[in-house]
């Protein structure tokens, strides 16, 4: 896993990474299908009103890769659209103090070469820790004010040009300081395939958006905690839903987080391990090759964050601390003015 750590304006936090991966890795932007291509560009061109400031991020990569942009935003505006793998289960949970998150990102296993958590902290943006499988997108996160969001896959019925997750999760956590403006964000957003999105803040407001081209729904917690797989569960929402994803367990890890979820009275950062370890939560499918490829854990409150970087255990979590490193670094660089 890659751990960068980007900040400035965006088309300066593109160029340096760009540059850092074409001199160091090589990097080229991996050939796709004719078809996905002109669904990107697109895409682009919706992206460019929705944020117009990741574009010029794209920009940046691109002069650092040495290619276009246009090729750039046409893979990651296709990517997760026309080809949905990932399967995961994430889960929020309100103590009458604290807000207590986790995450398991499922993958194919091959995809962990290509996963990074990032210190992101954009000029005149809310900065956070995020983790992706590809560069400038982003899958889920924590930002300073102590708004955390995840995504998950469905296997929708329609897709369309559009804003794809990577770039709702990202506007999320570089905008919104709470749910309620997350929500609303997504909600009014040109989404191009269906997803659900799972949101917390620091004050226990916890929400998720079953999200489709066709229509969003806010479900809110029956209980002090909230958790998504790979369905819709809303009965207004399920018509959106193609299903088959039996084969990634998505019901069985749906009902194994309630259950899990269910029976616990306080919940801790350990006790968060231990529901994403659970064998009913965690993947491993030796045969497909996919399960677990990174869990995470936060806590909202003193964003106190860590994180396995393969399939999780109790005892494999690494505290995450550049946040807090960063928080520090601006608030003495303001004494100092």
């Amino acid at each position: 896993m890659y751990h960068p750590r980007l900040y400035g304006d965006f088309y300066e936090m593109g160029l340096k990474y760009g540059t850092l991966l074409y001199e160091k890795a090589g990097f080229a932007i991996p050939e796709i299908s004719p078809e996905k291509h002109s669904f990107g560009l697109k895409s682009y061109e919706i992206l460019k009103d929705f944020y117009p400031e990741v574009v010029e991020e794209i920009s940046g990569f691109a002069k650092g890769i040495n290619d276009r942009p246009e090729n750039l935003a046409a893979f990651l505006l296709s990517i997760g659209v026309l080809d949905s793998n990932g399967q995961c289960s994430v889960f929020a949970y309100g103590n009458k103090e604290t807000v207590i998150v986790g995450r398991n990102y499922d993958m194919l296993f091959e995809f962990k070469k290509f996963t990074e958590s990032s210190l992101i902290a954009p000029r005149d943006k809310f900065a956070y820790i995020s983790q992706s499988d590809v560069f400038i997108g982003r899958v889920d996160g924590v930002n300073e004010k102590g708004l955390f969001i995840a995504m998950s896959f469905v296997n929708g019925t329609k897709i369309q040009p559009g804003i794809n997750f990577y770039f709702i999760v990202r506007k999320v956590l570089e905008n919104c300081e709470n749910t309620k403006q997350a929500v609303s964000l997504i909600q009014e957003t040109i989404v191009s395939s269906a997803n659900n999105y799972i949101i917390a803040d620091r004050s226990g407001d916890l929400a998720v958006v079953e999200s489709a081209p066709q229509k969003k729904f806010v479900r809110t917690p029956q209980h002090n905690f909230i958790f998504i797989t790979n369905q819709f569960v809303s009965e207004g929402m399920k018509k959106f839903d193609r299903g088959g994803v039996e084969w990634s367990k998505s019901n069985e890890r749906y009902f194994g987080l309630e259950e899990n979820l269910k029976a616990i009275e306080e919940m801790d950062l350990t006790k968060a391990k231990e529901v994403l370890s659970d064998n009913c939560v965690c993947l491993d499918l030796k045969k497909e090759k996919f399960g677990t490829i990174w869990s995470v854990v936060a806590n909202l409150n003193t964003l106190k964050i860590e994180r396995a970087e393969t399939k999780p255990r109790t005892t494999n979590y690494k505290p995450e601390t550049r946040l807090n490193w960063w928080l520090n670094k601006k608030n003495n660089t303001h004494r100092s003015k």
